[in-house]
């Protein structure tokens, strides 16, 4: 995954020194500019990630990074890849954080992707420091993919049954499951998500799209059901 990650900022970097893209650089970057001196992409991003640069100065050249990102002129698509590498550690440290939420493999392509749909939507007049709002949206938007995912593949009970080790008890997860869909249909995969797989009922309720009330007396009825129908 690592090798994958590395491969992926070597890609860009490649790309931001091709000979099209330095002529770009040289209109992103005029001599005698408001820039840092730099006269190629390498020495801009060494500059920006220095920490004993002023950190004001650093956010005045990632806004005219991202102006010229959503300008539609011919530096665009550099001016993102520019910026995209010089938010590279931060995407690094929020990649650390989602490690463990992202069950796709998708987490890098989702990184970047994500990242350039966040600069392409970005408003710079309201964005008043570059770095801390990208990554922070970023972070913010695929936790909240994540968990979503999660959430829905935690309540497709069949999913879950399988992860279950087999076993040779007549009350095992998965008969049980069958048990209770056969008998009480859409109420017994209610019963299943709440009494199996550790649903709340409000949980399941979202899910399935019925208020929590409902999946309340759902519940409630399904036991009932079950009890009478066992002489319990």
């Amino acid at each position: 995954m690592y090798s994958n990650w590395s491969a992926l900022r070597a890609q860009l970097v490649r790309s931001v020194n091709r000979h099209s893209a330095l002529i770009h650089f040289c209109k992103l970057f005029p001599s005698g500019g408001s820039a840092p001196t730099s006269r190629e992409p390498g020495q801009l991003l060494d500059w920006l990630q220095n920490k004993s640069v002023d950190p004001d100065a650093k956010n005045n050249v990632l806004t005219h990074l991202l102006r010229s990102a959503i300008g539609g002129e011919t530096c665009s698509d550099l001016a993102a890849e520019l910026l995209i590498l010089a938010l590279w550690p931060g995407l690094c440290v929020v990649r650390h954080r989602l490690r463990t939420l992202c069950r796709s493999g998708s987490l890098d392509a989702d990184l970047l992707s994500g990242l350039a749909i966040g600069i392409g939507s970005a408003d710079p007049e309201r964005v008043k420091r570059v770095a801390a709002t990208l990554l922070r949206n970023l972070e913010r938007d695929l936790r909240r993919e994540y968990h979503g995912a999660h959430k829905t593949s935690r309540l497709d009970l069949h999913d879950i049954v399988s992860l279950h080790e087999p076993s040779d008890h007549t009350d095992g997860p998965e008969i049980l499951m069958k048990a209770a869909e056969a008998a009480l249909g859409e109420d017994g995969y209610l019963l299943t998500a709440v009494h199996i797989a550790g649903f709340s009922q409000k949980e399941a309720a979202e899910q399935l799209g019925i208020s929590h009330d409902a999946a309340r007396k759902r519940c409630q009825r399904a036991i009932a059901r079950l009890q009478d129908s066992s002489g319990v």
